[in-house]
């Protein structure tokens, strides 16, 4: 083959996979699968239509597929590596360090009263800890709250469906985009600069890295059964792809892992989606449990 008959075939190819359609039937499938899977709602509209198409196009030309049908049959017969790329691809991973900022300012302001009540040992959980920026600055705010003594008696665990970002978090390498909302004291205080492959990273500094347990974990899960209970939970942003029944038993089941006068801290679009007899809400998408 020529080269420009190659050029002309690779042409072919990516005008093909722009052309493909997603039948209605198919996206219901996807929509069902990502529910069961991990609880996210994709009704049937315009906008969920082309998200579902535009992040599962990308798999097609990885797989060498040229329908949407084809990749739904190897999805049902495939393995776990199949179902996690599958879950990746329509996870969104919104994240930055200081993200909501008010939660750390909380945060930091009740830890020395959770370290004197509940101490020596405190547990706090970020559920979906995405690529790692809001467990690293969680893990900052112990820092900045506590005596370093206390703070290094504080056990963080971030936790996330998609192992792919959650890969990532556990390296704790950032590019400088990816330092969005990082103040520089705290930039210079907890990460250091390092080299990849020619380019300059930010990683984080054993200070904090040390301090987070990274593991996998299904909100979807039936039941949470952790060993002990948590003192602080954030689980912001999840809830909003939830539908209201899903959101009502993964809140029945946080509020099941909190100690007693433990505090949940969730998204600020997502405070309205709370009711329950056994919290007590104290500011914006903040509450103790009583």
């Amino acid at each position: 083959m020529t080269i420009a008959a190659k050029k002309k075939d690779l042409a072919g190819s990516l005008y093909d996979f722009e052309e493909i359609k997603l039948s209605e039937k198919t996206f219901e499938k996807f929509a069902t699968k990502m529910y069961d899977l991990a609880g996210v709602d994709l009704p049937f509209t315009p906008k969920n239509h082309a998200l579902i198409r535009n992040r599962i196009v990308k798999l097609l030309r990885r797989h060498d597929l040229r329908t949407y049908e084809e990749y739904w049959a190897m999805l049902e017969r495939g393995d776990n590596t199949l179902i996690q790329e599958f879950i990746s691809a329509l996870t969104t991973n919104m994240t930055s360090f200081y993200r909501e900022s008010n939660h750390f300012d909380f945060m930091a302001k009740v830890m020395p009263e959770l370290m004197a009540k509940h101490g020596p040992e405190l547990r706090v959980w970020c559920a979906a800890a995405s690529t790692g920026q809001e467990p690293y600055t969680l893990a900052m705010t112990v820092c900045e709250s506590l005596p370093e003594a206390q703070a290094s008696r504080v056990r963080l665990l971030a936790t996330d469906i998609d192992l792919q970002v959650l890969k990532k978090a556990s390296v704790g390498t950032y590019e400088e985009r990816e330092m969005q909302g990082l103040p520089p004291v705290q930039r210079t205080k907890y990460f250091e600069k390092t080299k990849v492959n020619g380019d300059e990273y930010f990683r984080a500094k054993d200070q904090i890295h040390k301090m987070i347990r990274f593991a996998p974990f299904n909100l979807m899960n039936p039941k949470y059964e952790f060993q002990h209970k948590f003192h602080m939970i954030f689980c912001r942003n999840v809830l909003i792809y939830f539908d209201e029944a899903t959101t009502k038993k993964v809140i029945d089941n946080l509020v099941s892992c909190l100690a007693p006068g433990a505090y949940l801290v969730l998204g600020h679009s997502e405070s309205g989606n709370v009711k329950h007899p056994s919290l007590k809400p104290l500011s914006r998408a903040v509450y103790q449990k009583i």
